[in-house]
């Protein structure tokens, strides 16, 4: 378990929400100028993965909530429900970390898009609930799947930045857990 200092967990949570804003900014400005309006690039959703997976301290929900509360300010998508399934990921990712071996780049890219169908089932299932039509899940799901596949294959290289903003010392070759 990484245990972090308060001055550390707080710096290194400083540069990812950098990271998180600029490739927000890029994903909310750049891709529909070039007319990709319908897709969306969900950062959030990796820097939340890569929390789950390498930051082991009390504050992490804490930390999802800003992730998510960063997120809301270029999105219409809620806090709540993003906070909410970031928490239930991120547990179900500490049940299962003992089974998980992200130890090269094709493992991750795996189990990177696993988290995310996961994610997408939480937050689709938690809005078509609140709306009372079911029909978003499967209208939604279509333009889900390139953008996960997008993130899934530049997620071992956004872990592997991410990785030097929060002073890990395992190898940047694969991700390991």
């Amino acid at each position: 378990m990484n245990q972090y200092k308060l001055k550390e967990l707080v710096l290194s949570f400083l540069y990812t929400c950098i990271l998180l804003v600029v490739l927000e900014v890029f994903s909310a400005t750049f891709l529909p100028s070039v007319g990709l309006s319908s897709y969306i690039l969900s950062f959030h959703i990796l820097v939340v993965l890569f929390i789950g997976f390498r930051v082991q301290t009390i504050y992490q929900p804490y930390l999802i909530l800003m992730v998510e509360l960063i997120h809301s300010v270029f999105t219409i998508e809620g806090w709540a429900i993003g906070t909410l399934a970031g928490i239930i990921v991120t547990s179900l990712i500490s049940y299962l970390k003992d089974m998980i071996q992200l130890n090269s780049r094709l493992s991750t890219i795996i189990v990177v898009q696993i988290f995310q169908v996961i994610w997408f089932v939480l937050v689709s299932s938690l809005i078509s609930i609140k709306l009372g039509d079911f029909s978003y899940i499967l209208t939604r799901f279509w333009r889900f799947l390139p953008e996960s596949f997008l993130l899934s294959l530049i997620s071992p290289f956004f872990f592997i930045v991410l990785m030097k903003f929060w002073g890990t010392k395992k190898s940047l070759k694969g991700v390991r857990i």
